[in-house]
């Protein structure tokens, strides 16, 4: 299946940190080299203190980024990169029953795209409720791979008696037969037959079940890893270790969410309501006009949110919205849904099917859990936003883009919020923090709002509430003073503080103590001097102007035709994988080990303890041995579980046949021992395939380079860099001010450092420059170039006025003459030559700024 690009990217990382935990067996310092490849820093890690040694990280998605499905597909990239097992068991725990319920349904729903996703990468699936999964067999464990969703509090209780999962079960003796030491098999319990089987625990919104109880629930299931998945990482009790984190331009770039939302503010709720059905109506014939052309049918929403009853004053309850909405403004009954506590009329009903009439749906403090609906596009409140909790469960609900799909029309890819407030930038702090709970960053919530100019007032974004700063040291949270803590934010993922409201010399004392260097104190010196400043308004972007960026890429002659070069080109040649040796030598897979069966007896905590296997994968091994397979079983399992498109089956299945007869007839390795290791042997074949197309790719990309007058670089081939299509991991926050940008936000830039220097030079010194892109790595709606092996993302591009591009790699002077840099550099000036005067490439040594100078001259 076809993922969005930060879905593949986020599970890419944890498959990575997964591999480092196998070869290290040392989840902190899998963690910190994982997060510096990524960061360009090592973040630290806080292990579980009840589960030290279990691998424990965190995904940070934010609302309507799909993260149930990375959830799903992070299953097969641990049976692959972390347990080397075929089948596992997977404990999916979610904070309600209602999330219970929706997460059972899509896995089991064969027209459910988790479903789909999950059992295309797995193969066999059992998806189990706890009342099932109370009598399962072990032939479903061995046979399958299990996912058991749960509520937390089905697990979690002091008492623990009182929970049939930890009850004396005679449905689990099977899975003791071969168990015969009492501390092993426990109570004969679900949980002591999970144990056995070391789970894979998923975590949705661990942050709200956070406590030692939790932490200690799942202690007892002896994890093999724990993953949570968020939109807002805990801080607090136990911070998350935040693995990899996906902000609103990545989504919005994936055609995700509808951003921005405008924000329209009236002082009666007669008139909010008139102008919100004035834009609902709008907007829906605008969607009738998309219809039309695409096929793709649209209904928006409007969601109200009224006011619980009050005896002590007239509240807008919702049955009196209703009434309004039939009465004062010609709205049919059957468009009109009430969903409260008390009454869902919307229970059942498919709303997003063509038959479904409903436009309007009242609410009072949020929808029921789970209830998604893309068609909501419109938020009109009655409430008193300036409460960020109220703000947070309504707004999720109308950020998802219907189909995932951008549409023609501007207006139908923003959503839309009409208030009654009397404090209009109270309101917008509330919706900008409602925005930041729903997993956004803070600097990005800023920008996501946008609100009509006040007219009678100073515009209400030249005020500042709060600042976002990138310090050189990010203290530990426990460190902040109790006092503080609420107006203090860190993210350690992004490298940066948010400062919430003002600071007294007392406070701005105190949180300046908690930095130890003297860059620290500075920094929150500088932060807290901003906070209430008038800050000058700024210009709009290019970007945010209408302006496009066309940057074109370097393309190959195919025939008549000129394609953008790309990693297919290189793999066109007439390599085989057969021309490659197939052996694999001591290095490349060691001899197998076999971990003695049994277990070994520990002291914990004042306790006698057994440990049933010394190794988790030793155990799981055990579990998925098939000791009668053959030669030709092994290859054909090998050949499943190896994924490579670019090589023939046949040719695969043939080099496999050959480093397997390698490993018996020189190495003098038994069958059974490779099947043992069959997952080893999986990862070392893997690495030899991928070794033996890298060199193929190495040549080819050599022969094509050397034939230049099949290359151009003009407007047949290009990329456009347009608003709501720059994807970036973390937006700059230093307090340096860089103009010129063509987009309103900064990706990836740290606020140090020689390349930092550069921004410098490029933002507010060289002379010509029209605008500038700070271009992202690894991003799909990034410029690059294609090398031998991957593609290269230089780190800068420049719009000059008189019309030419220039584009900057820096390099230190360590790693200039690196062949790696050699062979961007390389390429770089050959996309420059072949278009013919138009565009520049420059990678200076170190901060020889004067070479991009004279470029520009040349």
């Amino acid at each position: 299946m076809i993922l969005k690009s930060y879905q593949e990217e986020a599970l890419d990382w944890l498959e990575a940190f997964f591999k480092r935990c196998k070869t290290s067996s040392n989840p902190r310092f899998a963690y910190e080299e994982t997060t510096k490849d990524w960061r360009g820093m090592a973040l630290h890690y806080r292990p579980l203190p009840t589960l030290a040694h279990v691998p424990y990280i965190c995904l940070r998605i934010p609302t309507g980024g799909g993260k149930t499905l990375i959830g799903g597909l992070a299953i097969e990239r641990a049976n692959r990169s972390l347990l080397f097992t075929q089948h596992s068991v997977t404990l999916w725990l979610v904070p309600s029953e209602p999330i219970r319920t929706q997460t059972l349904k899509a896995l089991r729903d064969p027209d459910n795209l988790l479903h789909q996703a999950v059992f295309s990468a797995l193969g066999e699936v059992t998806v189990l409720e706890i009342e099932q999964a109370l009598r399962m067999k072990p032939n479903v464990l061995n046979g399958s791979s299990v996912i058991i969703v749960a509520t937390m509090q089905a697990f979690k209780q002091e008492d623990m008696e009182r929970l049939s999962v930890y009850k004396q079960n005679t449905d689990m003796l099977p899975h003791f037969e071969e168990v015969r030491d009492p501390a092993a098999r426990g109570n004969l319990s679900l949980v002591d037959a999970l144990r056995l089987r070391h789970p894979f625990v998923i975590v949705d919104e661990a942050h709200n079940q956070g406590t030692a109880l939790a932490f200690e629930t799942l202690a007892r299931f002896e994890p093999s890893a724990i993953l949570e998945l968020t939109a807002t990482p805990d801080r607090s009790l136990q911070p998350s270790n935040v693995l990899f984190s996906v902000g609103a331009s990545a989504l919005q770039a994936a055609d995700m969410i509808k951003m921005p939302l405008e924000l329209i503010r009236r002082d009666n709720w007669q008139d909010a309501v008139r102008d919100a059905i004035a834009c609902l109506n709008n907007l829906q014939a605008l969607a009738d006009a998309e219809c039309q052309e695409s096929g793709d049918y649209l209904r928006p929403i409007m969601l109200l949110q009224a006011e619980r009853k009050d005896n002590d004053r007239e509240t807008l309850v919702p049955e009196r919205v209703k009434q309004s909405l039939m009465d004062d403004f010609g709205v049919p009954e059957d468009e009109i849904g009430i969903a409260t506590g008390v009454n869902d009329d919307i229970a059942g009903d498919d709303i997003l099917a063509k038959t479904c009439r409903k436009r309007f749906i009242i609410t009072i403090d949020k929808l029921r859990e789970g209830w998604d609906c893309p068609f909501a596009y419109v938020l009109c409140s009655f409430r008193n936003t300036n409460s960020a909790t109220a703000a947070e469960q309504i707004l999720g609900r109308i950020l998802r883009m219907p189909g995932a799909k951008r549409k023609s029309r501007q207006e139908l890819n923003e959503a839309y919020a009409f208030v009654t407030s009397t404090n209009l930038q109270s309101t917008v702090e509330s919706l900008r923090d409602g925005l930041v709970k729903n997993g956004f960053e803070r600097q990005e919530a800023r920008d996501l709002i946008h609100t009509a100019e006040d007219p009678n007032g100073d515009d209400l974004f030249t005020l500042s509430s709060g600042v976002t700063f990138t310090a050189p040291e990010l203290p530990e949270p426990e460190a902040i003073p109790a006092g503080l803590a609420a107006k203090v934010e860190i993210a350690p993922e992004s490298g940066s503080i948010t400062l919430k409201g003002n600071f007294n010399a007392k406070q701005a004392a105190a949180l300046e103590g908690v930095f130890q260097s003297q860059e620290g104190k500075a920094a929150v010196r500088q932060a807290i001097s901003r906070i209430g400043a008038s800050v000058a308004r700024t210009q709009k972007t290019p970007s945010e102007l209408g302006e496009l960026f066309h940057v074109p890429l370097l393309a190959l002659r195919q025939g008549e035709f000129w394609e953008p070069f790309e990693e297919t080109h290189l793999l066109q040649g007439d390599w085989r994988l057969l021309d490659y040796p197939a052996e694999l030598s001591e290095g490349e897979f060691a001899k197998p080990e076999r971990t003695a069966q049994g277990g070994r007896f520990l002291v914990r905590e004042e306790s006698v303890k057994f440990e049933y296997f010394a190794n988790v994968e030793a155990q799981l091994a055990l579990f998925d041995f098939q000791s009668e397979w053959s030669q030709v079983d092994l290859v054909e399992w090998l050949a499943k579980n190896i994924h490579d498109d670019s090589v023939l089956p046949d040719e695969k299945a043939a080099f496999l046949n050959a480093a397997v007869t390698s490993l018996i007839e020189k190495r003098s390795l038994s069958l059974e021992e490779l099947n043992y290791a069959k997952f080893r042997l999986r990862t070392a074949l893997e690495q030899k395939i991928k070794a033996a197309k890298r060199e193929a790719m190495r040549k080819v990309h050599e022969s094509l380079l050397a034939t230049v007058a099949d290359f151009s670089v003009d407007d047949r081939c290009e990329m456009i860099f347009e608003q709501g299509r720059y994807a970036y991991d973390w937006p700059y926050a230093g307090f340096t001010d860089l103009p010129g940008h063509f987009f309103p936000h900064i990706g990836n830039l740290r606020a140090e450092g020689e390349e930092f220097e550069c921004a410098v030079l490029l933002a507010t010194r060289l002379e010509g420059v029209k605008y500038w892109v700070r271009n992202v790595e690894r991003k799909p709606t990034s410029f690059s170039l294609q090398t031998a092996t991957d593609r290269f993302y230089p780190d800068f591009l420049c719009k000059m006025t008189d019309g030419r591009i220039l584009v900057v790699e820096y390099k230190n002077t360590r790693d200039w003459d690196l062949p790696d840099n050699i062979e961007k550099r390389q390429l770089g000036e050959l996309w420059a030559r072949r278009s013919n005067g138009k565009c520049l490439f420059i990678m200076p040594r170190g901060k020889d700024w004067a070479a991009i100078q004279a470029i520009l001259k040349a």
